[in-house]
């Protein structure tokens, strides 16, 4: 009987042991998913896996050749960890992943060792992923990248225009990047939009800092059903690869084909002034417009576009701007403005940064609409100052609507402004870029306005110091166009010639300030950082 029990005992004792040991080794688990030793690596060579603790992650480090490299990218979401570890502590919240990326360039032709060291946040460190690959510098590496939207979860639900967006990269350059649809070309993808988050896995390669890129797909060209998408990248000399293959249901009805776009101006909760508030405007009858000669003028400005089925054409038909509900101003009034020497409260204006991102579609390339709305003129009307919901509704020729930016609209604050304030000046430095070189005399030019009573002088200032005036009054007819309600737009351009032998061979900085006509305090328009790179001078 008592060998029994101190079997028992024993086998207990020895069971909740194995189980401590077991568990004590289980704690941190850890697997180095690339770079993969079975291939001969080339370009830049990916570093990927994840890692689990019930400690926190503190860091995840990189070593070649047993030689610290920099930290992994880590934090990075893992769904199949989390489904293939559903019981381990805390990992409904975790992101097991890193990954980051390190070009084989740096290294021999020849073996190398890789590894990665997690350190968790109570200072325990593991090192997982020891393997040798083989470097050959004369392979040309295929591109690399990831599609992000759609995802590839299940099959994406996709009608009118839906976005295809990724990052994509390739030590030799990416030439394109092409959307498929059931492996035909269907179109190709904007590429080089601003990736930081992928410049900082990949800090050996700081070219895909700009790897980004977007497709928005026109889904009414395409036949009602399920399809196969994919995006495929191509270098600079020819190599291609798959980055992303998803599964998309096309379904496409006037119910569900309404306009969209975006509201550019006015920002959420901005005030709006208005001017000559006691000074009902000549033309009363809305939605004609309504605007005093001479007052202060907020555009409401954006861009718009639609889409149909494909036995119709789509296209907006108009753009109204509403406030509080009530319908004030639409593009059914566009006309041209002897007042602005333009075209005003009309659909249609010059959009080439939206044709861009939307080829093909009906009307992107003059896709913008643009009110000319007067708030002293509202107030003078009997419309209260104070808060206001704004928003923006366009139609489209099948009778159905969007509001801009949503149904909602955004809080803007009506209130007039006094006699003595000074709205700023605008405007912009177009030459000399940022971190341009420059020599011998150069010009640098841009443009500026200003409502009250218009432009005095432009200053230029060089390292703080004033070096001069510009001249005033070059053609500008681009700023015309968007900006047609300021005085003397059309003429606002400026030009000041520099003789740069007088400044250093280093790094400095322009600033132009304006100055108006009624003497209010100069408006600083902008700073930009250049290079001066002149000869010695001759002896």
């Amino acid at each position: 009987m008592w060998r029994w029990v101190t079997r028992g005992l024993v086998f207990t004792i020895v069971a909740l042991f194995a189980a401590t040991v077991l568990a004590q080794q289980a704690d941190f688990i850890g697997v180095l998913d690339l770079p993969d030793p079975t291939v001969t690596q080339s370009g830049m060579i990916l570093v990927r896996g994840w890692a689990l603790d019930p400690q926190q992650i503190s860091k995840a480090e990189l070593y070649v050749d047993d030689q610290f490299q920099y930290k992994l990218n880590s934090g990075i979401p893992r769904i199949d960890i989390v489904e293939a570890y559903p019981t381990y502590p805390g990992i409904q919240t975790a992101a097991p992943g890193f990954e980051t990326g390190f070009l084989a360039s740096r290294f021999s032709n020849a073996a190398h060792t890789v590894s990665v060291k997690v350190t968790t946040s109570d200072n325990r460190s593991y090192e997982i992923g020891r393997r040798t690959i083989t470097i050959d510098n004369t392979i040309n590496q295929s591109p690399f990248g990831s599609v992000e939207i759609p995802d590839g979860l299940g099959i994406y639900n996709a009608s009118g225009s839906f976005p295809v967006s990724g990052w994509a990269a390739d030590t030799d350059g990416i030439l394109r990047i092409d959307v498929q649809i059931d492996d035909l070309n269907y179109q190709s993808a904007m590429y080089g939009d601003p990736r930081p988050d992928v410049g900082n896995t990949f800090p050996d390669f700081p070219a895909v800092v700009f790897s980004g890129f977007v497709a928005n797909v026109d889904t009414t060209r395409i036949v009602d059903g399920v399809h196969l998408l994919t995006v495929r990248a191509t270098d600079l000399k020819g190599m291609s690869r798959l980055i992303g293959r998803r599964q998309i249901q096309v379904f496409n009805t006037e119910a569900n084909l309404k306009p969209f776009g975006y509201l550019e101006e006015p920002r959420r909760d901005q005030v709006l002034y208005g001017t000559l508030c006691g000074t009902v405007p000549p033309v009363q009858i809305s939605p004609v417009i309504v605007v005093n000669p001479g007052s202060h003028i907020t555009p409401v400005r954006g861009w718009a576009l639609d889409l149909a089925t494909r036995t119709d054409v789509g296209r907006v038909s108009y753009v109204e701007l509403l406030i509080d509900g009530v319908r004030w101003m639409s593009t059914d009034d566009c006309a041209w403005s002897a007042m602005f020497g333009a075209y005003t409260n009309c659909y249609g204006m010059p959009r080439y940064d939206v044709e861009r991102y939307f080829p093909n579609y009906p009307d992107a390339p003059r896709s913008g609409f643009m009110f000319t709305l007067d708030v002293g003129a509202l107030l003078a009307l009997g419309v209260h100052p104070g808060n206001h919901v704004l928003k923006v509704r366009v139609g489209d020729n099948q009778q159905t609507f969007a509001e801009l930016p949503n149904r909602d609209g955004i809080p803007v604050f009506f209130t007039c402004a006094e006699t003595s304030f000074n709205f700023p000046a605008q405007g912009y430095i177009d030459i000399p870029n940022m971190h341009d070189y420059v020599g011998g005399n150069t010009t640098f030019q841009g443009w500026a306005v200003d409502e009250d009573g218009g432009v005095l002088a432009v200053d230029m200032y060089i390292d703080g110091n004033y070096v001069g005036t510009a001249s005033y009054g070059y053609p500008r007819p681009d700023v015309q166009v968007v900006d047609p309600y300021i005085f003397n737009s059309q003429n606002s351009g400026w030009q000041f010639t520099m003789d740069t032998t007088k400044l250093s061979n280093a790094r400095h900085r322009l600033t132009v300030r304006v100055r108006d006509q009624k003497g209010y305090p100069a408006t600083e328009i902008g700073s930009v950082d250049f290079y001066v790179q002149n000869p010695p001078p001759s002896n």
